[in-house]
């Protein structure tokens, strides 16, 4: 059984996800299946139940568990032609990597360039600033399914060199939550425009094809923003899957 590396400067409750996605995607639990829950793990891998909850938080944005009220958390269902927008964990990342389908990631551009007006905006940088870019396409059994890039901050684009990401070998997402860059709070935009002429190019459309375009603002804990990303997706390809809930009470009381 692997256990957390208390020496390693990832985030303990980083770790934890880790271990359990890599079990879920083993197939040691089958969809339907009791998860194990905050007093097991919190015992189990000698952690503080508040890492746990954010963990078993972090599994269900992905889609990989739910949590029913009062009863505990159960496993989900592998559907692996979806992608998921998540409110506060997700980049648009498959919510499993299914064998019996092909997701493969090509990196087209990666590295500092100024950032546009747009891009400094939703940062919130100010003045002439450089920008790490990351431009990527997304492909399922073959056929392209999203064109997306990303533009971070500088310091936390340079969490990125030297690792798989940049090869289109890791999830970004994971990347950056493994070097302390975890989503708190997250804006996603959704419209259906015209498919732009190099993006239509590269998911193998007629320029001006209808398609859905998704921008993204993601924030750390203290509300700053360190990612933003522009997404084209071809819904014929994919299913956009939102994952929505209400916390607290209802203001209507």
């Amino acid at each position: 059984m692997e256990t957390i590396d208390r020496a390693s400067p990832e985030p303990y409750y980083a770790q934890l996800a880790r271990i359990l996605e890599g079990r879920l995607k083993a197939g040691h639990f089958k969809p339907g299946d009791r998860f194990p829950g905050e007093t097991q793990l919190t015992r189990q891998y000698d952690l503080a139940r508040s890492t746990v909850r954010e963990t078993l938080r972090a599994l269900e944005q992905q889609g990989l568990i739910r949590m029913v009220p009062n009863r505990g958390a159960f496993v989900n269902g592998m559907e692996s032609n979806r992608w998921m927008l998540q409110v506060t964990q997700g980049f648009l990342e498959p919510e499993a990597h299914s064998p019996d389908r092909a997701i493969a990631t090509t990196v087209l551009r990666s590295g500092y360039e100024p950032a546009s007006d747009p891009v400094a905006k939703a940062l919130g940088l100010v003045g002439a600033q450089q920008v790490f870019v990351l431009e990527r396409l997304r492909q399922m059994d073959g056929k392209p399914a999203m064109h997306s890039t990303n533009w971070l901050p500088g310091e936390v684009g340079a969490a990125l060199l030297g690792k798989p990401v940049l090869e289109g070998g890791k999830s970004l997402n994971q990347t950056l939550r493994e070097s302390g860059f975890s989503i708190y709070s997250a804006r996603r935009e959704v419209a259906a425009v015209a498919a732009p002429e190099h993006t239509a190019k590269l998911l193998q459309l007629k320029r001006n094809t209808p398609i859905l375009l998704i921008r993204s603002v993601s924030r750390d804990e203290n509300g700053r923003p360190f990612d933003y990303y522009c997404s084209y997706v071809r819904s014929d390809v994919v299913t956009i899957s939102v994952n929505a809930e209400a916390r607290g009470e209802a203001s209507g009381k």
